[in-house]
């Protein structure tokens, strides 16, 4: 068997000195200095990759939790009770707009990026008939996010964006004003076990976000000046972080040679997978972008060789009996788009003989048809 995930954070001994730390300070949680070295470190690597303005961050319980306090700031004293999303997202993003008190209202994606764009978005609104409060843009699987045309966007709608970012921490090409949420699950590329973060230019942003996650205090107030909730992390989690950072070159050349060994081996057979892929980004969920007939046939091959595979966002959120009622705008393409977007097995300590295992079934399944 050849799994499709294997999640991998550092080991017990990599963690110790960060331990050892908390042991010193007797801190465990409340913002203490581990939380802030990792909030710093993950601020600095973001802004040396983005080369934009400084980055700040909220640090948040999950990721799902970073898109809720990011939209519960961009949706003060709007009206509105709908938020604009793709349909082809992992649930996670429609509960978020759930937990803030928003309906989703689904949105097609372009079949060849697997994302929202500002076009189709702007084709929805009209049929979203002026309801809209806010929009979530999705990074599918981690693919860089063209920030540049969702400022415009709003420019132009005046109707606040939130990035859905949870995979693309290592991708982040631009981070501006306006909220990136990611996800620092252990399935992640930057993963600590589980955790998220929001990413912004806009330090009052962060402010307000930062105090949301603790109750709503201030930094100077034990008074709930905002309404929020405890969606912190540990010092025992910033531990893990702060080790993943220790060692996160090794890890993302790994994933490059790795995800560099699967785009040869699938251009090889005529398969494609996302956009840049590989030579321009990397993530842990990879996809391959199947012609609708030879999925079935693939798939199948893969159950006979031992390959675990996965359509990592389903059939898209309006299958889910928690979203089906919810409204969309036809959603024309993302049926196709997620009967054929198949994931394969990825993780760091993959091996050059599994790729080829995998593109070697890929190969006999579509000759065979």
């Amino acid at each position: 068997m050849i799994p499709v995930l294997i999640p991998s954070l550092p080991e017990t001994d990599a963690i110790v000195p960060y331990l050892r730390r908390i042991d010193q300070s007797h801190i465990y949680s409340n913002y203490g200095p581990l939380s802030r070295e990792f909030t710093a470190r993950l601020c600095r690597f973001v802004s040396e990759r983005a080369g934009d303005a400084p980055v700040a961050a909220t640090i948040t319980s999950s990721g799902t939790t970073a898109i809720e306090v990011a939209l519960r700031c961009r949706i003060a004293g709007r009206k509105g009770r709908l938020c604009l999303m793709p349909a082809y997202t992992f649930a996670a993003t429609a509960h978020a707009a759930v937990n803030v008190g928003l309906e989703p209202f689904f949105a097609d994606v372009d079949p060849e990026t697997l994302a929202l764009t500002p076009a189709i978005a702007a084709q929805a609104l009209a049929s979203a008939a002026g309801d809209v409060a806010a929009i979530v843009v999705v990074s599918p699987y981690g693919a860089p996010l063209d920030v540049e045309a969702w400022e415009a966007f709003e420019a132009a709608h005046e109707i606040p964006v939130v990035f859905d970012a949870a995979a693309a921490t290592l991708n982040l090409r631009r981070v501006g004003a306006q909220p990136i949420c990611v996800s620092l699950h252990a399935t992640k590329a930057l993963g600590i076990g589980e955790g998220g973060a929001i990413l912004t230019t806009d330090t009052d942003l962060v402010a307000r976000a930062t105090a949301m996650t603790g109750f709503g205090f201030s930094a100077n107030s034990r008074a709930s000046e905002v309404r929020g909730g405890n969606y912190r992390i540990s010092e025992y989690a910033a531990a893990v972080g702060l080790a993943v950072f220790d060692g996160l070159e090794a890890r993302i050349a790994q994933l490059r040679a790795a995800s560099l060994a699967y785009v040869a081996g699938f251009e090889r057979i005529g398969v494609r997978m996302q956009p840049g892929f590989g030579r321009e980004w990397l993530t842990m969920t990879i996809s391959a972008l199947f012609e609708p007939a030879d999925v079935d046939a693939v798939t199948a091959g893969f159950d006979a060789d031992g390959i675990q595979w996965r359509r990592w966002y389903g059939t898209g959120c309006q299958a889910h009996p928690a979203f089906e009622t919810c409204r969309h705008d036809g959603l024309a393409r993302t049926a196709a788009v997620a009967a054929r977007t198949i994931g394969v097995p990825f993780f760091p300590t993959i091996t050059p003989e599994q790729i080829a295992a995998v593109c070697a079934s890929a190969e006999r399944s579509l000759a065979a048809r």
